[in-house]
């Protein structure tokens, strides 16, 4: 045909060359823009005098929320602070007055005895985003942080910089073999030498077979008096979880001597 011009045959292999070269960004007029950068994480410093207990469960549904409470009501005029989004919360129903919301989300309220919980009132996506707590004047801060303990000890944030560097550390699990095998990794991950336990419906007599299971560092930690407690099961506990009735006085009983012996490690 005269006066057209054909544009000339591309081979296979050129266009296969031009398809990698273009998922790469190597071609004419490509230009790579930035792409968001990630948040800066969160710091918070607490203040002069202010106590932190860290309170972390070994498995979901340990109890640590439970075991936070009754270390705040038992020091009394204490603060909870629970480090969770507004949907896994085991604490909105254990204030019995509500304070409002802060400007940065935390639901305030306090509980007969003198106890300030603070809760989220939002989602939060990730650890590195919590909010810092609000400023207290309150001697003794417990925090409940109900998250996997080895994403705790990666994340960036305030809350992974306290896990690793507090003296001590209150872990919660349960008195069954996958929380006793849970237990033994998280007192590996935390150091023997920081961690207290907690375990939750734990029969007043140990089964032979319970106590076999337990391994080297719970053993350690068994040994040492105070540094492995049981906390004896509720049954309302149980079945209702925290509510605005007083915890049993056997539970508050049981964690004395924990929160002695934190005090004299907390900072």
């Amino acid at each position: 045909m005269t006066g057209t011009t054909l544009a000339p045959i591309v081979s296979v292999e050129e266009l296969r060359r031009a398809y990698r070269a273009a998922v790469a960004g190597q071609f004419r007029g490509t230009h790579h823009l930035p792409g968001p950068s990630a948040p800066s994480p969160v710091v918070w410093t607490p203040a002069p005098g202010e106590q932190v207990v860290l309170v972390v469960g070994a498995t979901g549904g340990a109890g640590a929320s439970t075991v936070t409470l009754a270390l705040a009501s038992w020091a009394g005029g204490a603060r909870v602070v629970e480090c969770c989004t507004v949907a896994s919360s085991g604490l909105a129903g254990a204030s019995t007055a509500e304070m409002g919301v802060t400007a940065d989300g935390w639901v305030q309220g306090t509980r007969d005895g003198g106890v300030l919980i603070e809760r989220r009132s939002d989602r939060v996506p990730s650890l590195e985003a919590m909010p810092a707590p609000t400023p207290t004047t309150r001697t003794l801060t417990v925090l409940d942080v109900p998250v996997d303990i080895d994403l705790l000890l990666a994340s960036p944030g305030w809350l992974g910089q306290l896990a690793r560097s507090l003296p001590s550390v209150v872990v919660v699990s349960r008195p069954t073999l996958p929380g006793l095998r849970r237990l033994e990794a998280a007192a590996s991950l935390l150091r023997p030498d920081r961690v207290h336990v907690v375990l939750v419906g734990a029969p007043k007599r140990w089964p032979r077979q319970l106590a076999q299971h337990l391994g080297p560092h719970g053993r350690q930690l068994r040994a040492n008096g105070r540094r492995l407690i049981d906390l004896p099961h509720d049954p309302r506990l149980a079945v209702e979880g925290i509510t605005t009735d007083p915890l049993p006085a056997s539970l508050l009983a049981a964690v004395a001597p924990l929160l002695a012996s934190l005090r004299g490690t907390s900072r």
